[in-house]
């Protein structure tokens, strides 16, 4: 069947498609009329869900009002919202500066610290996916990658946490290079779709005190993790770091409209008082974007969510305990409701779809993202399904 768009991430001829009558809260709903649970948020990104009113409607009230304007523009909603995202990041100050994606958050953080530091070089890991934009995608160490002329000569491959526990190698990898040359580490705080692998506090605080020794910022992709997906307000909370650049997308508008942003220290931000900040984007603090951030904030702060993410966790975490007695399944890596559970066999998307399940699968691995809205019985009964598709024959 021919299509006059292209597929993301695949063959054109091979791509996986389904033909979508609607969706309900966490259901998407086929035109055949079978419903199929979303257990990874779409692309991580529907954490509240697919029709979440409290988001739905501050932004249709944006639309009513001042649906867009320039980047120049000062009004309640862009000052309110951002002093109050700025709070849930408690880093006692610092500046946002607002994208439309992930990728553009992770680019703007690689220009601001190569000016601040004067340096070139970033350090990012193999086992990672930063966005799809030429300077994102350099840092990518996955698959998506291959195949591109990336600015690679200007990133530094560090070995993974488990193989590199006491950075001894990593030490050596920036000792050689020159640590005058090596202006940031890159960093998923937790990664996603290529394992949930994450760090011990113990490796974290080795990499701030590197940071602290010579003088390389550290750049916290949370695109994945911010928005309480790990439990609690952004992924960095659990360890002893401090970063100098936070880059945040997906869940900060619930994924309803394209919205992105990039925490700035106080340090970094303010070198730009006297002098040019060459970064900019056309839809730059987009109202519709800051609307949907003001449902979320409003949403997550509410203690009705807070009572409900503290019962959800430890639910989920009691379904994957019991996945990880059958025999089929190798490991299971989570923090708060996010997931990876490498098999024994291999698994095909279609296989979980047809069982009634939207999930992330990469061969022998199932990525789980399940919105942070779910309840307690329909997350069971959506659980129930990946357990059968792992058990088939």
């Amino acid at each position: 069947m021919e299509f006059p768009f292209l597929f993301t991430w695949t063959k054109q001829n091979d791509a996986t498609f389904f033909n979508l009558k609607e969706v309900k809260d966490h259901q998407i709903i086929l035109e055949s009329g079978q419903r199929i649970f979303d257990l990874t948020s779409i692309s991580f990104q529907a954490s509240f869900g697919l029709k979440n009113q409290q988001i739905i409607n501050p932004i249709i009230e944006q639309l009513r009002n001042v649906p867009m304007t320039s980047p120049k523009a000062i009004f309640p909603l862009k000052t309110d919202v951002t002093n109050k995202l700025i709070d849930l990041i408690n880093l006692g100050g610092g500046k946002i500066f607002y994208t439309v994606s992930g990728a553009e958050s992770v680019e703007n953080a690689i220009k601001i610290a190569r000016q601040f530091t004067g340096r070139n070089l970033i350090l990012a890991r193999r086992k990672s996916y930063h966005g799809a934009s030429l300077g994102a995608l350099s840092l990518t160490g996955d698959w998506r990658n291959q195949g591109h002329l990336t600015l690679s000569d200007y990133t530094l491959r560090i070995p993974e946490p488990d193989d590199d526990p006491e950075l001894e190698e990593t030490r050596k990898i920036i000792l050689a290079a020159g640590p005058d040359k090596i202006a940031a580490f890159c960093l998923e705080t937790v990664s996603g779709a290529n394992g949930v692998y994450i760090p011990s506090a113990k490796w974290w605080n080795g990499i701030q005190k590197l940071c602290n020794e010579f003088g390389i910022k550290l750049i916290l992709d949370e695109v994945v993790c911010g928005f309480y997906r790990t439990g609690r307000p952004f992924g960095f909370l659990h360890f002893p770091i401090k970063p100098d650049f936070i880059c945040m997308a997906k869940a900060i508008s619930g994924g309803y409209v394209p919205f992105g942003a990039l925490w700035v220290s106080d340090e970094c931000a303010h070198s730009y008082d006297d002098k040019v900040l060459s970064c900019g984007l056309t839809n730059y603090a987009h109202p519709l974007g800051l609307a949907a951030l003001s449902g979320v904030l409003a949403l997550t702060s509410s203690m009705e969510f807070q009572n409900k993410l503290r019962n959800l966790i430890p639910h989920f975490s009691t379904q994957l305990t019991e996945l990880r007695e059958l025999p089929e399944v190798a490991t299971i890596r989570h923090i708060g409701m996010l997931a990876a559970i490498e098999l024994k066999k291999s698994l095909s998307f279609d296989a979980v779809f047809q069982a009634g399940a939207y999930a992330l699968v990469k061969d022998k691995m199932l990525i789980l993202c399940p919105a942070l809205t779910y309840g307690i019985d329909e997350l069971t009964t959506a659980m129930r399904v990946i357990r059968k598709v792992i058990s088939a024959p």
